[in-house]
């Protein structure tokens, strides 16, 4: 358990994170289809930080506001996908989005229909990658795993990525 510093008036709320730097936490493949520390994650609260965000908090999903279940955190050493400003449409994402590449993304746009024949997919973000505003690479991040009580698409900095239900606890 750790303190949250977004709580305001000096009363500090404990939540609960899965953190997998920890050794009976969850493996590191749940961290693949993360979003990286940094990313603004649409609430009703708000904009805020993946890294703030706790059990309970309710998120904006395409669905509408979702309680968010749990959150799974750690650092990731792997591949990662970067999205530059503005690389999958006006303001999307509004600043660099750093993803695992495991990540998949709800696209609705002209290349889904050219290549999936569909007007909306998800589609993985590797899939995505052109080698200039969207690239692939190795690296190291604390990356976050979203989970709700059924699948979910949020927004993180504009771009609507899918989220996973909550894995049974083991």
């Amino acid at each position: 358990m750790e303190q949250d510093p977004r709580r305001e008036g000096g009363i500090s709320v404990l939540r609960q994170v899965l953190d997998i730097d920890h050794p009976d936490a969850a493996p590191g493949s749940l961290l693949a289809d993360g979003i990286a520390a940094g990313a603004r994650i649409y609430t009703l609260d708000g904009a805020l930080p993946v890294e703030f965000l706790e059990p309970g908090d309710r998120v904006v999903t395409r669905a509408g506001a979702r309680r968010l279940r749990r959150v799974v955190s750690g650092d990731y050493a792997g591949s990662l996908i970067r999205v530059a400003p503005g690389a999958l449409g006006h303001d999307r994402p509004g600043a660099p989005l750093l993803l695992g590449s495991a990540a998949r993304l709800l696209m609705r746009d002209w290349r889904v229909e050219v290549i999936y024949g569909k007007r909306e997919a998800l589609v993985p973000a590797q899939a995505m990658v052109d080698g200039r505003y969207v690239t692939l690479g190795r690296g190291r991040a604390r990356l976050f795993r979203l989970e709700f009580e059924v699948p979910e698409v949020i927004y993180a900095d504009g771009v609507e990525i899918a989220a996973a239900a909550e894995h049974a606890q083991v």
